[in-house]
């Protein structure tokens, strides 16, 4: 199975700007399409003064400094889909809906990557699922954000704020090679590598700090005051008929939306 970020990447300046940066590194173009692409995505979000947020140019950092080929991707991808499996198992129930974000649900994997997923569970089981979170969070592969099924609101809206999901079957998760199927239809929908606006990233920093340890991301996931209630207004809204045509088409200004339900593979 072949993993690519695109049939045909375009060859913009960010493509050739990430080209430059890998052979001054030494590292080949071929067989690095998806690290070039990568590293081309982050390049995007280049501001007026040709700089990047600290979150872009962290992960290029990341992605010079252990570079990978294409072949090692899909690789990574059954480990990450293992590494769920062990988060999945170690929670009261698995989630009734399960969503993957991050990088995966945007088409940029990469073997430096780890796995965003967010899960709807019993509220009797959620303070069980985030000593789960807390104990994953701060990892390098899979970490699952717990969510009650009777906020369907607040889940909406967190599903907005990060921009991208892809929603997968739970009770799939043990198959071999589920993962790198979804991830196959990622791709093939993936259209745009710009993902988020500076305001967005401005934002986002004041809200969700890096700095934090998992007891401290755990409280503000945990505890969200007003960004939880201000994501659940805005999700709510979001299911409302013509209202959430305009909710979502804000939001895409901020993040860019896409939301994706193979539910074929």
């Amino acid at each position: 199975m072949v993993i690519q970020a695109f049939k045909t990447p375009p060859r913009d300046r960010h493509w050739q700007d990430a080209g430059r940066l890998m052979a001054e590194r030494g590292i080949a173009a071929q067989g690095h399409q998806c690290l070039q692409e990568n590293l081309a995505t982050y390049l995007s979000h280049r501001g007026g003064d040709d700089q990047l947020a600290p979150r872009w140019q962290s992960k290029l950092d990341r992605e010079l400094l252990t570079p990978y080929a294409d072949s090692q991707v899909g690789a990574r991808i059954d480990q990450l889909q293992t590494s769920l499996k062990t988060v999945l198992d170690q929670l009261p129930a698995y989630p009734r809906e399960l969503y993957l974000t991050g990088s995966f649900s945007r088409g940029r994997l990469g073997v430096n990557s780890d796995l965003d997923a967010y899960g709807t569970v019993q509220p009797q089981h959620l303070h069980a699922a985030f000593d789960v979170f807390e104990k994953t969070v701060a990892g390098p592969d899979a970490c699952l954000v717990p969510f009650s099924e009777e906020t369907p609101g607040l889940n909406r809206g967190n599903l907005l704020a990060v921009g991208a999901s892809v929603k997968v079957d739970p009770s799939r998760i043990g198959e071999s090679g589920y993962l790198r199927k979804v991830y196959q239809h990622v791709q093939s929908e993936r259209t745009q590598r710009k993902e988020t606006s500076a305001l967005y990233e401005w934002m986002t920093g004041q809200v969700w700090s890096e700095e934090l340890d998992a007891h401290g991301k755990r409280q503000e996931m945990e505890n969200g005051g007003l960004t939880h209630q201000a994501m659940a207004l805005a999700g709510t809204l979001a299911a409302v008929p013509l209202i959430g045509a305009v909710v979502h088409s804000t939001a895409d200004c901020f993040v860019s939306q896409s939301h994706l339900e193979p539910s074929r593979i």
